[in-house]
């Protein structure tokens, strides 16, 4: 695919392209039979050289890794007969491995569409066309995009990948009634932008009957996006596209940012996932630049969420479709299910969540909003492993917002933890963060362990809880503090040399300051008589550089 990527933005064929063993189709109209690109042996690629007609019954079988269409056009039979339905022409892509179909500005206009190159494998589709009137003839209409389908699309491959810098113009486009078959699981679905259009013509079902859904999602995972609801705007457009990333921070591809802070979240919305979200763009087909507006009548829309379950606190009734409306530039609450039928049906990958734009209301991107605030740190993953007496855990955090940092936390039982250590945190990260911490002094036996998060704010959320069994010769100091909870005095017994202790209130200041008299470890007291009644933070700065934090309760 690499390949492909490369020449994505060149407005010409490179050189290096061209050099390949290359079989070209020129300028001709068919009238029906089965055509090939295999007349001669070790093509690589097809290039189509002049405008091909295809009227009615056509077969063409694509055997070489690329389709070149420079600005030539690959028409079918609707684009000559305004009354008259797509015709039967079919294309197959047989190429068994990364293929695609290359080119600039050419309108490519398929029937039936099979990708065929094998299960796993990408299809690169890179066009990008702006519409077409012939001769100023209505008729002879095409929408924009990278490429159109009239009849149906036959998703037999892997991820099928177009050029995101153009969610418009680049974007499969499904016209009135036209569908696909596939395309909606992790490994089989549309890595960028899928439209949907009504074309003013007669002999055509306008806007798939009122059920249509976008096959989109990232480079893997799928996030299909269902639209219900009445789509009668002739020579209009709907453009849909799955985007990763922070809307607060991250670019919306059809046209400015959706910002989440405070001022921008709608009554009764709290928070708007920074994991992603739904670019959503309705415009006229015929409009030269990206003008967002709304449909006539009203949409239900049924999202596929991204795993929110890693996310302590949070459960899906909290959860709600929210729009970013240009009228008020909020993001605004679009959910309203039945009375008594929760707003998701889950928090798991995959989970639906359902709302509702109104009809005349123009809403730009579609996102996950909570009404309670959805935390800010997402686990992917925690592990715990031992080495010999000690214990060393890995987590790692999907996206981070307002994060301060993490305590690590111990058990003897599961159920009453105690503070071991502190980890400052990335703060705000969309992207993977992986963070190590080592339990030096682990009590022999089962040690159960979790990890806390805590947010700038105070707001803190905890991990799942690991255990491990840890079977030691017995030599080992477990780090704790007790009494606890401590009346006017605390004992600290650790196996770490000790430079200084803080006492730290919750909101990260310190109270309290304490040098022990040696550096050494073992066992020593730190006196908490005037410190008023609370839960604090024993901050221990070890000599050799590591920091240790223990939990406790003053009476």
């Amino acid at each position: 695919m690499k390949t492909f990527l490369l020449i994505s933005t060149l407005l010409v064929l490179s050189p290096a392209v061209m050099a390949q063993p290359t079989y070209v189709i020129n300028t001709s109209t068919w009238y029906g039979g089965t055509y090939d690109d295999t007349t001669a042996p070790n093509y690589t690629h097809t290039l189509l050289a002049g405008t091909v007609a295809r009227r009615k019954s056509v077969t063409y079988h694509h055997y070489t890794s690329l389709f070149l269409t420079s600005n030539k056009n690959w028409f079918t039979h609707f684009n000559f007969d305004l009354y008259d339905p797509p015709g039967t022409n079919a294309d197959y892509f047989w190429y068994q491995g990364a293929g695609g179909i290359q080119g600039e500005g050419g309108i490519l206009v398929f029937d039936t569409l099979y990708l065929n190159n094998g299960a796993g494998n990408s299809f690169y589709i890179n066009n990008r066309n702006n519409g077409f009137i012939l001769n100023g003839n209505f008729e002879f209409w095409n929408p924009p995009g990278a490429i159109s389908v009239y009849s149906r699309l036959y998703f037999n491959n892997g991820i099928t990948q177009t050029n995101r810098q153009y969610p418009l113009t680049g974007a499969i486009a499904f016209v009135n009634h036209a569908n696909y078959v596939g395309g909606l699981t992790d490994a089989q679905h549309v890595d960028g932008f899928v439209s949907e259009s009504n074309i003013g013509t007669t002999g055509y079902i306008p806007g798939h009957g009122g059920d249509f859904t976008f096959p989109v999602g990232n480079a893997s995972s799928a996030y299909p996006l269902r639209r219900q609801g009445n789509f009668e705007d002739f020579d209009h457009i709907i453009v849909v596209g799955w985007v990763n990333g922070d809307p607060n921070i991250t670019a919306d591809p059809t046209g400015g940012t959706n910002p989440t802070t405070g001022a921008y979240l709608g009554t009764g919305i709290n928070s708007v996932s920074p994991i992603g979200f739904w670019d959503w763009h309705v415009q006229q087909m015929d409009q030269a630049t990206l003008t967002p507006q709304s449909l006539s009548a009203a949409q239900t829309i049924t999202v596929s969420i991204p795993g929110l379950d890693g996310l302590p606190g949070l459960s899906a009734n909290d959860l709600r479709l929210v729009g970013f409306n240009t009228a008020t530039s909020k993001w605004e609450n679009l959910s309203g299910p039945p009375e008594g039928a929760p707003y998701a049906t889950g928090l798991v990958k995959g989970s639906l969540l359902t709302g509702t734009i109104p009809a005349g209301v123009t809403i730009k991107a579609l996102g996950i909003g909570s009404t309670n605030a959805i935390l800010p740190v997402s686990f992917v993953s925690f592990a715990v492993k031992g080495d010999g007496c000690k214990a060393k855990l890995q987590w790692q955090t999907g996206m981070e917002q307002n994060n301060s940092h993490f305590v690590i936390e111990r058990s003897s039982n599961g159920i009453q933890f105690t503070a071991i250590g502190r980890m400052e945190a990335a703060g705000n990260s969309s992207t993977l963060q992986t963070y190590q911490y080592t339990d030096e002094a682990p009590v022999t036996g089962v040690n159960y362990y979790r990890i806390t998060q805590v947010d700038y704010d105070g707001r803190y959320s905890s991990s799942s809880v690991k255990s491990i069994r840890i079977q030691c010769d017995g030599t080992a100091v477990s780090l704790r503090a007790y009494p606890n909870p401590v009346t006017s005095q605390v004992n600290i017994q650790t196996g770490k040399a000790v430079r200084q202790v803080n006492v730290l209130n919750m909101n990260g200041q310190a109270v309290l300051k304490y040098v022990p008299s040696s550096n050494a470890g073992g066992t020593f007291s730190v006196q908490m008589h005037a410190v008023q009644s609370g839960i604090y933070l024993l901050q221990l700065i070890n000599k050799d550089g590591t920091t240790d934090v223990l939990k406790v309760v003053k009476q």
